[in-house]
């Protein structure tokens, strides 16, 4: 098994209780330019968090301290994902998850390392395109000018900036306002559930590299169609970047924001393409949280995403709930 992930596109690492490497393959190497007289084996977390210190890669600031900071996170086997940018321009995506043996117990931690350089770029520049349209409509709400022709233009603008051009869903600008009102709301009357799935297309990767990325984008568009039409008004459904998409479900528990993600995961599971691409199939993983008093935004959705690893550690094509099934994988 250790050898076929030696030849893994991705960099991949595993670290044990004691925070010695004891796996790495040379795409982790070649994502974080690590030499070879450094990466021998013994090399523990805290012989590469210094040599990234020492060369600038965590910015301004005392290494010995950034050292300790990234030590003591690290001894807490906390699942993470997030995005690195690092000091060359290359961003990466870092995903990490907890090992844990036959009682349950954590014996060590397994990270994966990304370049999403070229997907990052494409959405630096999708994000100032959003900015520039909600400029210029907030200069055409400002003049409140009556002109019915101008109206029309308003909306327009409008909605190019909160709607995915791919999908017609929201986008991610637009779910940060508008799930931040939905949360303070139930804030305010605890009795108003709020639910959340959470899903991404499995191995779309594979779509994008076999059929090309037109159909790529066909699959996005189905799928955007079947959360459009299933919705209901006060569902805030989301194309949160890339195959990533989310919904934000008013007023549901968790037990019917679950029955909601199944029927989702069933119908795109039940998908058909015609012509060259009738043999292909679709599968999404899901997770579902519903929201706690006194939670935020970022928390809320930490929550739902760890569900969904769960469900792709169980094999994808499933829904998986936080936080019983999620805590049970982790």
């Amino acid at each position: 098994m250790l050898r076929a992930m030696e030849y893994l596109p991705v960099g991949m690492s595993i670290i044990d209780r004691d925070l010695q490497f004891r796996f790495w393959n040379d795409s982790f190497c070649q994502c974080l330019d690590f030499p070879d007289s450094l990466m021998q084996p013994g090399v523990l977390l805290e012989d590469l968090f210094r040599f990234n210190a020492l060369r600038g890669e965590f910015g301004p600031g005392d290494p010995d301290a950034q050292v300790r900071d990234r030590i003591d996170l690290a001894r807490k086997f906390v699942p993470h994902r997030f995005r690195r940018t690092r000091a060359n321009g290359t961003v990466l995506q870092v995903t990490g998850r907890p090992m844990s043996d036959e009682r349950g117990r954590v014996v060590g931690f397994v990270t994966i390392y990304e370049d999403v350089t070229i997907e990052a770029r494409q959405q630096q520049e999708l994000e100032q395109v959003h900015r520039k349209l909600l400029s210029a409509y907030e200069d055409l709400r400002r003049a409140q000018l009556d002109n019915s022709a101008l109206e029309k233009d308003r909306s327009k603008y409008y909605q190019l900036a909160v709607r995915d051009a791919v999908t017609g869903l929201y986008t991610r600008h637009y779910m940060e306002d508008a799930a931040a009102r939905l949360l303070q709301q139930h804030e305010r009357d605890a009795a108003e559930r709020v639910g959340l799935l959470v899903f991404d297309v499995d191995r779309f990767k594979q779509i994008n590299d076999n059929h090309g990325h037109l159909v790529g984008d066909l699959v996005l568009q189905r799928i955007g169609s079947l959360l459009n039409s299933h919705t209901r008004r006060i569902d805030i459904a989301v194309r949160n970047g890339g195959d990533e998409f989310a919904v934000f479900l008013p007023k549901l528990d968790l037990q019917h924001s679950l029955q909601f993600a199944e029927r989702v995961r069933s119908e795109v599971r039940a998908m058909r393409f015609e012509g060259a691409l009738s043999a292909m199939e679709v599968s999404i993983s899901a997770g579902v949280a519903e929201h706690q008093p006194g939670e935020s935004l970022g928390e809320f959705l930490q929550r739902a995403d760890a569900a969904l690893y769960a469900a792709k550690r169980a094999g994808r094509d499933r829904v998986c709930s936080f936080p019983a099934q999620a805590e049970k994988n982790l």
